[in-house]
C-alpha cells in the first residue's frame, strides 16, 4: 500500500503533468513549466493561502501590535527566519533551537537575527513582497516561486516570468521570517551598540573616532612608536559584541569555542608595520596579506607588549556583506590583541 507521503507526492506529480502538458501547447513563457507546477503544488497544499502583488503566496501572517514597517523609511530589518524547500527540507536558519533539532547546528555559527536590505539588489524580489505590510515583532511564511528569487527588479508580475536565462539557477522555497526591528539608520544603530557595551564592559571608554573605540589592557613596556619597517608579533581573539569568537591564534580558545582547524597553525603571527595604519598587513613579507580597517586602527594605537582591545562598526570590518556564517552582515567587531615575542622555530 501507499504511504500518505507517496499519495501526497504522486497527487502533487500527476497534477503538475497534466497542468504542463496542457500548457505546452500554447507556451509563451521560459518559466511555464515550473510556474504549472509551483500553482499545482499550491493548489494541492495551500488553496487558501494569499497571493502577494507579485506572486508570491502567503501561507501564514501573524500580525503583531507593533507599527507596520515602511521600507521608504526604514530599510533595514533585524529578522529571524527559516527557509525552507517545497518538500519541507530546511535549507537555511539563524534560529539556533531548528538548526539544533534538523542536525545542522554549528556552534562556531551566528544565530540570532540578522540584518536585510530591503532594496533592489539586496533581497530576492519574492521575499521583499512577502515583506511589504508586516508588522513589526509579526512573522509571516510564504512560498516563494524561483522566477521571483531574483534581486532584479521589474515593472510587473509578468515580467519576471520572462527572465529565466538571466538567473535560472534560483528554486522554489518557502521563508519564514520575524520582523524583530528596523531602523532607518543602521551605522547609528551599530554605534548605539557599541557605546552601550563599551559603557557596560570597559568602564565607558571613548571614541577615538566615530565607530572605533580603543582600550588598553596591559601597558606597553616602550611607549615609541614602532618605525615603518618593523615586524612585531601578535596574539588576537576575534569576536562578535555577544561574545562569540570567529577567529583566534590562540589553540585552546579555537577549540573551545568550536572554530579550531586542524590545518592551521596557532601561534603567533607577524605584523608588517608601515607609515599609516593602512599599510599594515599580516604574514610573512613575501606573502602578507590585507587586514580589515578596524583591525589595522587596532594595532596603530599599540605598542612595544602592549595588550588592549579595538571595538569598530561594520564599515571597518565586513560591511554588509558579512563573513559566512560566523560573522553577519553590518556586525561590530571586538578583537583582543596582544603583541608577543615571535614565535622559536
Amino acid at each position: 500500500m501507499m504511504t500518505d507521503r507517496i499519495k501526497r507526492n504522486f497527487t502533487i506529480a500527476a497534477a503538475a503533468i497534466i497542468v504542463v502538458s496542457c500548457a505546452k501547447s500554447e507556451k509563451s513563457q521560459p518559466y511555464d513549466d515550473e510556474k504549472a507546477f509551483f500553482d499545482a503544488w499550491i493548489e494541492i497544499n495551500h488553496p487558501e493561502s494569499v497571493p502577494t502583488s507579485l506572486g508570491a503566496y502567503l501561507i501564514e501572517d501573524n500580525e503583531s501590535q507593533g507599527e507596520i514597517h515602511d521600507p521608504e523609511e526604514e530599510p533595514y530589518v533585524y529578522v529571524r527566519y527559516t527557509v525552507t524547500d517545497l518538500e519541507g527540507n530546511i535549507t537555511s536558519t539563524n534560529f539556533e533551537k531548528v538548526a539544533q533539532q534538523v542536525g545542522i547546528y554549528d556552534k562556531a555559527n551566528y544565530y540570532g537575527p540578522e540584518t536585510w536590505i530591503v532594496s533592489e539588489g539586496f533581497l530576492p524580489a519574492g521575499v521583499e513582497d512577502m515583506l511589504n505590510g508586516m508588522t513589526v515583532g509579526g512573522r509571516r511564511k510564504a512560498a516563494i516561486p524561483a522566477w521571483l528569487m531574483t534581486t532584479k527588479r521589474y515593472s510587473k508580475a509578468s515580467d519576471y516570468l520572462k527572465h529565466k536565462d538571466d538567473e535560472s539557477s534560483y528554486a522554489n522555497s518557502i521563508y519564514e521570517v520575524e520582523l524583530v526591528a528596523s531602523t532607518s539608520d543602521i551605522l547609528k544603530s551599530e554605534v548605539d551598540s557599541l557605546e552601550k557595551f563599551t559603557h557596560k564592559y570597559l568602564d565607558g571608554v571613548d571614541s577615538l573616532s566615530y565607530g572605533f573605540y580603543y582600550k588598553q589592557l596591559k601597558e606597553p613596556t616602550d611607549t615609541n612608536a614602532f618605525s615603518s619597517d618593523t615586524t612585531v608579533y601578535i596574539n588576537y581573539t576575534g569576536r562578535l559584541l555577544n561574545g562569540q569568537v570567529f577567529d583566534t591564534t590562540i589553540q585552546d580558545t579555537a577549540k573551545f569555542y568550536n572554530v579550531y582547524s586542524s590545518s592551521r597553525t596557532y601561534e603567533p603571527v607577524a605584523v608588517n608595520w608601515g607609515e599609516h595604519y593602512y599599510d599594515l598587513t599580516m604574514g610573512d613579507s613575501s606573502s602578507a596579506t590585507s587586514v580589515i580597517t578596524g583591525f589595522q586602527l587596532t594595532l596603530w594605537e599599540m605598542r612595544h607588549y602592549e595588550k588592549g582591545v579595538g571595538l569598530f562598526y561594520s564599515p571597518y570590518g565586513y560591511t554588509y556583506k558579512g563573513s559566512g556564517r560566523r560573522i553577519p552582515s553590518f556586525a561590530p567587531l571586538l578583537f583582543e590583541i596582544e603583541i608577543v615575542d615571535e614565535p622559536e622555530d
